[in-house]
């Protein structure tokens, strides 16, 4: 596993370098090598702050959904190094990334295989639902006309998506009806099964202890707004100014590549989305790409290469994994 991560991460270097290279022909070399030289680099140190801020809120919420209807209670020293792997090394190594780390910590806890999967569904589904609410709060805003990018089709556009998922995801998991979804063979009904079982939860959630409920809702907001911070700061770095609101709507539109299992950590895939999605917030295509670059460094990149030391404890962190299974029962 050390080896094809270390063979997965060179192609990802060089997946990533051949999109940049390719936007940056677009954006004009000169105007790059501009905005390089005329960088402030004490930026940097607010994109730090923001991935600091965000692990913690990935460790609160990843804790909260874990424990969430007697599932296993894992240490938070546990869960650092659990997300060292999931967003670093494993997140190239595999194809849907730090989910399978995700998935694979709590079947060594213990967790059976289906209610294992769907806790890491409801984990995700749980964050990107909290920078959805955000994205359509900015929406509005837009549409108000406090701000004037994005276009106002995109805006619409989440205003428009985002009732449809939960209106659907309220019917689908309501008590009267959703035992007949989370019964059933093949593998589409399994697939639905575990999709509403993971709706299940979430709606535990809203009756779970006040504490516990705190430290999810709390850790899934912590984690988008440090991420936020860390593109903000990427972007005033090379010397954009952005307003919140279309930030936020350009980062989550630009974000949503990260939805599709792209191999390798999504190199140069999510590279080019987020470049997108900074000039969807209106800035400069230029230092749209610099930012995105700045941004995946501090994101991906250095979690990715301090992460490969961290193959190597695998089986020290299984070891500590199968003692809360034992203590479990």
């Amino acid at each position: 596993m050390h080896r094809r991560s270390l063979l997965l991460m060179a192609l990802a270097i060089v997946v990533s370098a051949g999109v940049v290279a390719l936007i940056g022909e677009a954006a004009d070399f000169g105007k790059l090598s501009s905005g390089i030289r005329r960088a402030q680099f004490g930026w940097l140190l607010v994109c730090a702050a923001g991935q600091v801020a965000a692990y913690a809120g990935y460790v609160l919420c990843y804790q909260a959904i874990a424990a969430l209807s007697g599932g296993p209670r894992i240490p938070m020293a546990v869960v650092l190094r659990v997300i060292f792997l999931a967003f670093g090394a494993f997140s190239v190594a595999t194809t849907i990334g730090g989910l399978s780390v995700d998935f694979w910590v709590l079947r060594e806890a213990g967790e059976p295989g289906e209610r294992a999967s769907a806790r890491v569904i409801a984990l995700e589904t749980l964050r990107w639902a909290i920078l959805a609410c955000a994205t359509c709060i900015a929406a509005l805003l837009v549409l108000a006309g406090v701000a004037s990018r994005p276009p106002w089709p995109v805006a619409a556009g989440w205003l428009v998506v985002l009732p449809a998922c939960f209106i659907a995801a309220r019917w689908f998991s309501a008590p009267q009806r959703r035992q007949r979804f989370l019964v059933g063979t093949g593998w589409f009904r399994r697939a639905l099964a575990v999709a509403i079982r993971a709706l299940v939860y979430l709606r535990e959630l809203t009756h779970a202890p006040p504490g516990l409920r705190a430290r999810a809702l709390i850790g899934a907001a912590g984690f988008w707004a440090g991420e936020i911070v860390c593109a903000w700061g990427a972007l005033r770095a090379f010397g954009a100014h952005v307003g919140v609101a279309p930030l936020l709507i350009g980062y989550s539109t630009g974000l949503l590549s990260e939805l599709i299992p792209l191999p390798a950590g999504g190199s140069g895939g999510v590279d080019a989305a987020l470049t997108g999605g900074f000039a969807l917030a209106g800035v400069p295509l230029a230092t749209a790409l610099l930012a995105a670059v700045c941004f995946r460094v501090f994101t991906f990149w250095l979690p990715a290469l301090l992460a490969l030391g961290s193959v190597a404890t695998v089986g020290g962190l299984r070891r500590r994994l199968h003692e809360i299974a034992v203590a479990r029962g």
